[in-house]
Protein backbone atom coordinates (compact mmCIF):
# COMPACT_ATOMS: atom_id res chain seq x y z
CA UNK A 1 0.00 0.00 0.00
CA UNK A 2 1.02 3.58 -0.55
CA UNK A 3 2.50 5.08 2.58
CA UNK A 4 1.42 2.15 4.77
CA UNK A 5 4.86 2.05 6.39
CA UNK A 6 4.55 5.69 7.37
CA UNK A 7 1.08 5.24 8.81
CA UNK A 8 1.73 2.00 10.63
CA UNK A 9 -1.32 0.05 9.47
CA UNK A 10 -1.29 -3.15 7.46
CA UNK A 11 -2.04 -3.39 3.75
CA UNK A 12 -4.78 -6.06 3.91
CA UNK A 13 -7.79 -5.67 6.21
CA UNK A 14 -8.22 -8.46 8.73
CA UNK A 15 -11.41 -10.02 10.03
CA UNK A 16 -13.70 -7.49 11.64
CA UNK A 17 -12.80 -6.63 15.23
CA UNK A 18 -15.37 -5.92 17.97
CA UNK A 19 -16.82 -2.43 17.76
CA UNK A 20 -15.47 0.00 20.36
CA UNK A 21 -17.83 1.55 22.88
CA UNK A 22 -18.53 5.28 22.76
CA UNK A 23 -15.93 6.24 25.41
CA UNK A 24 -13.33 3.87 23.95
CA UNK A 25 -13.89 5.20 20.44
CA UNK A 26 -13.60 8.78 21.66
CA UNK A 27 -10.26 8.01 23.31
CA UNK A 28 -8.92 6.27 20.21
CA UNK A 29 -10.03 9.08 17.88
CA UNK A 30 -8.58 11.72 20.20
CA UNK A 31 -5.26 9.89 20.49
CA UNK A 32 -5.10 9.19 16.76
CA UNK A 33 -5.94 12.80 15.98
CA UNK A 34 -2.98 13.79 18.12
CA UNK A 35 -0.65 11.67 16.01
CA UNK A 36 -0.77 8.38 17.94
CA UNK A 37 -0.16 5.80 15.19
CA UNK A 38 -0.93 2.86 17.47
CA UNK A 39 -4.37 4.31 18.24
CA UNK A 40 -5.02 4.77 14.54
CA UNK A 41 -3.91 1.19 13.94
CA UNK A 42 -6.62 0.11 16.37
CA UNK A 43 -9.19 2.16 14.49
CA UNK A 44 -8.01 0.52 11.30
CA UNK A 45 -8.52 -2.89 12.89
CA UNK A 46 -12.03 -1.95 13.95
CA UNK A 47 -13.24 -0.50 10.67
CA UNK A 48 -11.09 -1.65 7.76
CA UNK A 49 -13.14 -4.76 7.03
CA UNK A 50 -16.37 -2.76 6.92
CA UNK A 51 -14.86 -0.21 4.57
CA UNK A 52 -13.38 -2.91 2.33
CA UNK A 53 -16.74 -4.67 2.14
CA UNK A 54 -18.59 -1.45 1.36
CA UNK A 55 -16.17 -0.39 -1.39
CA UNK A 56 -16.11 -3.87 -2.90
CA UNK A 57 -19.89 -3.89 -3.13
CA UNK A 58 -19.72 -0.60 -5.01
CA UNK A 59 -16.82 -1.43 -7.33
CA UNK A 60 -16.95 -5.19 -7.86
CA UNK A 61 -13.13 -5.30 -7.87
CA UNK A 62 -11.22 -6.81 -4.96
CA UNK A 63 -7.96 -5.17 -6.04
CA UNK A 64 -9.52 -1.72 -6.41
CA UNK A 65 -11.41 -2.15 -3.15
CA UNK A 66 -8.20 -2.92 -1.28
CA UNK A 67 -6.41 0.07 -2.83
CA UNK A 68 -9.31 2.41 -2.12
CA UNK A 69 -9.59 1.12 1.44
CA UNK A 70 -5.98 2.03 2.05
CA UNK A 71 -6.47 5.43 0.41
CA UNK A 72 -9.49 5.98 2.65
CA UNK A 73 -7.47 5.38 5.81
CA UNK A 74 -4.55 7.49 4.62
CA UNK A 75 -6.96 10.40 4.05
CA UNK A 76 -8.63 9.75 7.39
CA UNK A 77 -5.26 9.79 9.17
CA UNK A 78 -4.30 13.06 7.52
CA UNK A 79 -7.62 14.77 8.24
CA UNK A 80 -8.63 13.29 11.58
CA UNK A 81 -8.07 16.59 13.35
CA UNK A 82 -10.90 18.06 11.29
CA UNK A 83 -13.40 15.61 12.79
CA UNK A 84 -15.18 17.53 15.54
CA UNK A 85 -17.35 14.71 16.94
CA UNK A 86 -15.66 11.36 17.59
CA UNK A 87 -19.00 9.53 17.68
CA UNK A 88 -19.36 10.32 13.98
CA UNK A 89 -16.07 8.66 13.05
CA UNK A 90 -17.72 5.69 11.33
CA UNK A 91 -20.05 7.72 9.09
CA UNK A 92 -17.21 10.15 8.38
CA UNK A 93 -15.04 7.20 7.30
CA UNK A 94 -17.76 5.82 5.05
CA UNK A 95 -18.13 9.26 3.48
CA UNK A 96 -14.41 9.36 2.65
CA UNK A 97 -14.68 5.86 1.14
CA UNK A 98 -17.72 6.87 -0.90
CA UNK A 99 -15.98 9.97 -2.22
CA UNK A 100 -12.96 7.89 -3.22
CA UNK A 101 -15.20 5.53 -5.20
CA UNK A 102 -17.04 8.40 -6.90
CA UNK A 103 -13.76 10.10 -7.83
CA UNK A 104 -12.39 6.90 -9.33
CA UNK A 105 -15.48 6.06 -11.35
CA UNK A 106 -16.94 9.48 -12.13
CA UNK A 107 -18.68 8.73 -15.43
CA UNK A 108 -18.74 4.96 -14.97
CA UNK A 109 -21.37 3.05 -13.05
CA UNK A 110 -19.76 0.58 -10.63
CA UNK A 111 -21.47 -2.72 -9.87
CA UNK A 112 -22.12 -4.13 -6.41
CA UNK A 113 -20.93 -7.64 -5.59
CA UNK A 114 -20.45 -9.67 -2.39
CA UNK A 115 -17.04 -10.23 -0.89
CA UNK A 116 -16.07 -13.83 -1.71
CA UNK A 117 -15.55 -14.76 1.94
CA UNK A 118 -18.39 -12.73 3.40
CA UNK A 119 -21.39 -14.07 1.54
CA UNK A 120 -23.12 -14.97 4.79
CA UNK A 121 -23.25 -11.30 5.77
CA UNK A 122 -26.32 -10.68 3.64
CA UNK A 123 -28.02 -13.79 4.98
CA UNK A 124 -27.53 -12.47 8.49
CA UNK A 125 -29.10 -9.08 7.73
CA UNK A 126 -32.37 -9.82 9.56
CA UNK A 127 -33.00 -12.40 6.84
CA UNK A 128 -34.67 -9.54 4.94
CA UNK A 129 -38.00 -10.36 6.49
CA UNK A 130 -37.65 -14.13 6.79
CA UNK A 131 -37.53 -16.06 10.03
CA UNK A 132 -37.19 -19.63 8.81
CA UNK A 133 -34.24 -21.56 10.22
CA UNK A 134 -32.63 -24.98 10.07
CA UNK A 135 -32.25 -27.24 7.08
CA UNK A 136 -34.37 -25.06 4.80
CA UNK A 137 -31.98 -22.12 5.29
CA UNK A 138 -29.01 -24.37 4.63
CA UNK A 139 -30.57 -25.63 1.43
CA UNK A 140 -31.50 -22.20 0.10
CA UNK A 141 -28.72 -20.07 1.57
CA UNK A 142 -26.36 -20.00 -1.40
CA UNK A 143 -29.12 -19.53 -3.98
CA UNK A 144 -30.82 -16.84 -1.89
CA UNK A 145 -27.63 -14.87 -1.51
CA UNK A 146 -27.15 -14.88 -5.28
CA UNK A 147 -30.73 -13.74 -5.83
CA UNK A 148 -30.42 -11.02 -3.18
CA UNK A 149 -27.16 -9.79 -4.68
CA UNK A 150 -28.72 -9.58 -8.14
CA UNK A 151 -31.69 -7.65 -6.79
CA UNK A 152 -29.46 -5.22 -4.87
CA UNK A 153 -27.25 -4.72 -7.91
CA UNK A 154 -30.25 -3.62 -9.96
CA UNK A 155 -31.68 -1.22 -7.41
CA UNK A 156 -31.68 2.46 -8.41
CA UNK A 157 -28.42 4.09 -7.33
CA UNK A 158 -30.13 6.26 -4.69
CA UNK A 159 -31.64 3.18 -3.03
CA UNK A 160 -28.62 0.93 -3.47
CA UNK A 161 -26.15 3.03 -1.50
CA UNK A 162 -28.40 3.73 1.47
CA UNK A 163 -29.63 0.13 1.59
CA UNK A 164 -26.09 -1.22 1.86
CA UNK A 165 -25.24 1.28 4.60
CA UNK A 166 -28.41 0.53 6.55
CA UNK A 167 -29.10 -3.18 6.09
CA UNK A 168 -25.55 -4.47 5.82
CA UNK A 169 -23.37 -2.01 7.71
CA UNK A 170 -26.02 -1.08 10.28
CA UNK A 171 -25.57 2.70 10.08
CA UNK A 172 -28.46 4.63 11.54
CA UNK A 173 -30.78 6.67 9.33
CA UNK A 174 -29.35 9.80 10.92
CA UNK A 175 -25.77 8.77 10.12
CA UNK A 176 -26.73 7.98 6.53
CA UNK A 177 -28.61 11.25 6.08
CA UNK A 178 -25.57 13.20 7.31
CA UNK A 179 -23.21 11.16 5.17
CA UNK A 180 -25.35 11.50 2.03
CA UNK A 181 -26.34 15.09 2.80
CA UNK A 182 -29.99 14.12 2.39
CA UNK A 183 -33.07 14.53 4.54
CA UNK A 184 -33.91 11.86 7.10
CA UNK A 185 -37.28 11.27 5.44
CA UNK A 186 -35.65 10.73 2.04
CA UNK A 187 -33.19 8.18 3.43
CA UNK A 188 -35.92 6.29 5.31
CA UNK A 189 -38.09 6.22 2.20
CA UNK A 190 -35.33 4.84 -0.05
CA UNK A 191 -34.22 2.22 2.48
CA UNK A 192 -37.83 1.10 2.89
CA UNK A 193 -38.40 0.89 -0.86
CA UNK A 194 -35.19 -1.08 -1.32
CA UNK A 195 -36.12 -3.51 1.46
CA UNK A 196 -39.56 -4.04 -0.06
CA UNK A 197 -38.08 -4.62 -3.53
CA UNK A 198 -35.55 -7.13 -2.22
CA UNK A 199 -38.10 -8.90 -0.02
CA UNK A 200 -40.65 -9.15 -2.83
CA UNK A 201 -38.11 -10.56 -5.25
CA UNK A 202 -36.98 -13.13 -2.68
CA UNK A 203 -40.60 -14.16 -2.06
CA UNK A 204 -41.17 -14.43 -5.80
CA UNK A 205 -38.07 -16.56 -6.20
CA UNK A 206 -38.99 -18.90 -3.35
CA UNK A 207 -42.54 -19.36 -4.58
CA UNK A 208 -41.42 -20.02 -8.14
CA UNK A 209 -38.41 -22.18 -7.36
CA UNK A 210 -39.44 -24.05 -4.24
CA UNK A 211 -43.16 -23.54 -3.85
CA UNK A 212 -42.75 -21.68 -0.58
CA UNK A 213 -45.34 -19.08 0.36
CA UNK A 214 -44.92 -18.64 4.11
CA UNK A 215 -42.73 -15.51 3.94
CA UNK A 216 -44.40 -12.34 5.19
Amino acid sequence: MKEEGKKGFSGRPKAAAPVASGPELKKLVTRAGGGDVEAFQQLYGLYSRKILNYIYRLTGSREEAEDLTQDTFVLAYRNLKSLKESNKFQSWLFRIAQNNVYQMYRGKKPQMNPLPDEGSELAETDRLGTSQKGSEDSLLSSELEQVIEEVINHLPDKQKGVFVLSAIHKLSYKEISEMEDRSLASVKSDVHRARVDVRDRVKEYLRGKHGLSSLH
